[in-house]
């Protein structure tokens, strides 16, 4: 399944797509790059080094987003435990929650959610909050989470 930000904007980067184009290594850090491919030794090197661990690419998207979207619950968990800042919102005004309210992830979401995620923002183009993001797909149990916190 091809995964985009919402349906109106550009798709987030594979793995395959960051390790073959040289035009991402300008826009995403290492700590990036290790959420989004789950590599959690990877992760807890870079956060050694103390790597901005709120830093945005060109699009706002930050490394918690990174691996929300590829479901890397333990890597969410991690960056989370070291501040990464739960309701970063990137230029398409899109949360790691509602990345995780649209994959449909159970999980995730109560981890954001627990974390002081909050449920009312919207895409800047689309309006679209999570509670809708995940109505749209059938995420029915995302869905009563998220009802449980408005």
């Amino acid at each position: 399944m091809e995964w985009s930000w919402n349906n109106e904007l550009k798709s987030m980067p594979t793995r395959a797509e960051l390790s073959k184009g040289a035009e991402h290594k300008s826009e995403h850090t290492p700590l990036m790059i290790a959420a989004l491919e789950g590599d959690m030794k990877m992760v807890k090197n870079v956060l050694t080094l103390r790597e901005a661990i709120n830093a945005k690419d060109n699009e706002g998207h930050t490394a918690l987003m990174f691996a929300v979207i590829n479901s890397h619950t333990e890597i969410v968990k991690a960056l989370l435990r070291v501040g990464a800042r739960v309701n970063a919102r990137a230029h398409d005004g899109g949360t790691a929650l509602m990345l995780a309210a649209t994959n449909g992830d159970a999980e995730i979401t109560r981890i954001l959610l627990n974390n002081g995620a909050k449920t009312g923002y919207r895409y800047t183009s689309t309006g679209k909050t999570a509670v809708s993001l995940a109505a749209d797909r059938g995420h029915t149990e995302v869905v009563q989470l998220l009802e449980k916190r408005t």
